[in-house]
């Protein structure tokens, strides 16, 4: 776990639209296949706005290029949020909210956290979405190449796979909060 150097929502947020415009524009042409592994290829090289890019498109699927995947989903967007990409941790707030509001009120964390300059009033919320997010890729061993192998089967949202998410969060959030009062 580290402090990272995040990617600027804004400018995260123009990149993946130029990403996600690439792939739609693909898919009307023919050449999806090649356009999603050329995005594919630079998710697997950490860039993580295509991360980002690759978890919206097994969000909402692409009718006959490829299939909605829940898990595939959530282990992209988590990978990219861990990656310091602020537009994604925007996009997942909702999903950290439970851990994020535990963290932030307990005072002390964030007094010794303030006061030894881990993290600002600024990029409070930023950097403890990372870390927490940083955390559940080790949890659940989350590896792209393993993500990308994976075959493109239809998984819709379902409590048992929301669980293994929200199980390795809550594993997350000491370890987290040790880690910001530790340094």
């Amino acid at each position: 776990m580290d402090y990272k150097k995040f990617i600027d929502k804004d400018i995260a947020r123009e990149k993946f639209i130029k990403y996600r415009k690439s792939i739609l524009d693909s898919a009307e042409r023919g050449n999806f296949d090649e356009t999603f592994a050329d995005i594919g290829t630079k998710a697997l090289e950490g860039d993580a706005v295509a991360q980002d890019c690759i978890a919206y498109f097994y969000s909402k699927g692409l009718p006959g290029h490829l299939k909605a995947n829940y898990d595939l989903y959530m282990s992209w967007e988590v990978l990219a949020c861990a990656n310091g990409n602020c537009f994604a941790i925007e996009k997942l707030e909702f999903f950290l909210k439970y851990a994020l509001d535990i963290i932030f009120s307990v005072d002390k964390v964030l007094y010794d956290a303030l006061r030894k300059g881990n993290i600002t009033k600024e990029n409070g919320l930023y950097v403890i979405s990372n870390l927490l997010c940083e955390s559940i890729v080790d949890i659940l061993k989350i590896n792209p190449k393993e993500l990308i192998s994976r075959d493109n089967t239809s998984q819709p949202f379902s409590n048992d796979v929301n669980r293994k998410f929200v199980d390795a969060l809550e594993i997350s959030m000491p370890i987290v909060v040790q880690y910001i009062i530790t340094g």
